[in-house]
């Protein structure tokens, strides 16, 4: 069976997680903005200073930079409205995270402790994300994110075939409820999870209309990989749950 789902109803998911690639490219922007001091620059200003450094050496600073900083303004990481001190781009939360992936970066087969330190930043970087998502729940201007239809799956589901996501956008799209489609993969599951979703041009769906939602809540410690398309909601979420109402 084939559904086709508007790309309206996936476009909004982010192009980026929090990859070790991505915390690394976090950390050498947060050096370099600290270098910068108070100069006053803006987030057009980033991205050429960084393209001018080669900051990421073959790699395009600017593109890197466009795909991920939305992200961590989302989720309250950074704060780039307008002009401000260089040093100021980052929020107390998003200097946390970024001193954790450095400090994660610095550990060696030598440090004492090795194994200790590494669960402890890992801890604490995951925790940083979490709060970023409430972050993000708290901004009225993104409670219509396709996070928020995921990690409702995961409360009433617990185990998520990534059909099922698909498949709620697709009853969203047709003036339904969450509610109606959770219901409906409760009662033909094995049909949900083998439907074939494909775009406007009758193309089957690439994983990205999902797997960076995926990544994030794997990175935030509130989902686990079961198989390469379903994944299991971890106990440690049910903090998190308490801090929003889905």
């Amino acid at each position: 069976m084939r559904i086709k789902l508007s790309i309206d109803s996936y476009k909004g998911v982010d192009g980026s997680s929090l990859s070790p690639t991505r915390c690394s490219q976090m950390v050498q922007v947060y050096e370099m903005l600290e270098e910068m001091g108070s100069t006053v620059t803006s987030y057009v200003g980033i991205q050429e200073e960084a393209e001018h450094r080669k900051l990421f050496g073959k790699t395009k600073a600017k593109n890197a930079i466009r795909t991920f900083f939305p992200l961590l303004k989302k989720i309250g990481f950074v704060d780039y409205e307008g002009s401000f001190a260089a040093n100021m781009c980052f929020t107390e939360l998003g200097t946390q995270f970024v001193l954790a992936c450095r400090a994660l970066e610095n550990v060696t087969d030598e440090t004492p402790h090795k194994d200790e330190i590494i669960l402890r930043l890992q801890d604490i970087k995951r925790n940083a994300q979490c709060k970023g998502l409430v972050n993000m729940y708290n901004d009225p201007e993104w409670r219509s994110h396709n996070m928020w239809i995921a990690l409702r799956l995961f409360k009433e589901l617990r185990i998520v075939h990534w059909n099922e996501f698909l498949y709620t956008l697709h009853c969203l799209e047709e003036g339904r409820t969450i509610e109606d489609a959770i219901s409906d993969i409760k009662a033909n599951k094995k049909k949900v999870d083998s439907i074939e979703f494909v775009n406007d041009e009758n193309e089957v769906l690439p994983n990205t209309c999902y797997s960076y939602l995926r990544s994030y809540l794997e990175e935030s410690g509130l989902i686990v990989k079961v198989s390469s398309l379903e994944s299991k909601l971890l106990d440690e979420a049910e903090l998190f749950y308490s801090q929003i109402t889905i």
